[in-house]
């Protein structure tokens, strides 16, 4: 089966890769949401590779080519915490100054939240905006994180567009987006599954002949060196309270489980140490040493680090207490086998 994705206009001689970008472009996003549908793209690759900037430089073009500037509306349409996502969204559905502004874009907070409440805002978020936007404005809507499966099922039958950024070695800057189409493959009905598929459209050229053309990746160049700074500024204010928070926690917690730890290894040597009867049901003498059982591991629900620390306390509280010398001179205890 062919599919068309755009039909657009091209002259070689006048028009460069650069104008044959925003027409595809045009077409993939503006045309669509024009047309009254809404766009949700996921946008994923490896850190470093561009994904954030990338949606920068497609906010930039899609705005451009609408005749807006990106420069009056980067706070607004960009949310760099799950924090600011309904004060942001409600703005772009309600505030006069956005009427034109069409876009969201929710970039990768999994650095400043747990992967379960990521996965949880995503979901909230993206069935927020498809059950409000429909009486208010149609939205394209950006997902960025690494990977695709940071949403849920569910969430990816919404999408419109899988896309990939990547960045090559050396002194190519432009990010190369490597855009698919999401389909709902139900041939088999008891198994429907969600595939991809590259975009595929027409060339025009001024004598009217059309070209299929099939295109691996769209080269987006990086946004203009003011732009990357204003975004990163943005970015790095939107996540710094809660950055220090968590830093300020995450010490506090540290400090907390050292000395929980060691007051709950503390605890185990003494419960142990009382009697043999105790020592026998976690280990066995071996070497000169009380060796524990792998199993205390998760009894107890120690780390291999806190293991080794109880065995050596407990060998220490043992010759302390004299009873690692009656053992030895007994041998009840000893069978002999090694480790």
């Amino acid at each position: 089966m062919v599919f068309t994705d755009f039909i657009v206009k091209y002259d070689p001689a006048q028009d460069s890769m650069v104008e044959l970008t925003k027409r595809i472009l045009y077409s993939l996003f503006i045309r669509r949401i024009k047309a009254n549908f809404p766009v949700v793209c996921f946008i994923g690759g490896d850190s470093g590779h561009g994904k954030s900037l990338g949606i920068v430089k497609l906010q930039e073009v899609l705005l451009e080519i609408q005749g807006l500037k990106i420069r009056d509306y980067m706070k607004d349409m960009n949310v760099y915490t799950p924090i600011e996502y309904p004060e942001k969204l409600s703005a772009l559905l309600n505030d006069k100054r956005l009427k034109k502004c069409n876009i969201i874009a929710m970039h990768e907070a999994r650095e400043i939240i747990k992967a379960k409440m990521w996965q949880s805002f995503l979901a909230t978020a993206v069935a927020d905006i498809n059950a409000e936007v429909r009486s208010v404005k149609r939205l394209i809507i950006f997902i960025c994180s690494q990977f695709i499966r940071d949403i849920t099922t569910d969430m990816r039958y919404t999408l419109t567009y899988y896309i990939t950024c990547r960045r090559p070695m050396g002194g190519n800057r432009r990010v190369r987006a490597q855009i698919s189409i999401m389909w709902k493959d139900d041939r088999d009905l008891e198994k429907p599954k969600l595939r991809k598929r590259r975009i595929s459209g027409y060339i025009v050229y001024p004598n009217g002949r059309r070209r299929r053309y099939n295109p691996r990746y769209l080269e987006i160049p990086m946004p203009d060196r003011d732009l990357v700074k204003q975004f990163e500024h943005e970015d790095r204010e939107a996540k710094k309270a809660i950055l220090e928070r968590k830093i300020d926690k995450l010490i506090k917690e540290m400090r907390l489980e050292l000395e929980e730890g060691d007051t709950k290894i503390d605890a185990m040597v003494s419960w142990y140490s009382l009697n043999m009867d105790r020592l026998q049901l976690i280990g066995k003498l071996s070497r000169g040493k009380w060796r524990v059982n792998p199993q205390i591991k998760d009894i107890h629900n120690l780390t291999k680090a806190e293991v080794n620390k109880f065995q050596a306390k407990l060998n220490d509280a043992l010759i302390a207490k004299g009873i690692m010398a009656e053992i030895k001179d007994d041998g009840v205890v000893d069978d002999g086998n090694g480790d």
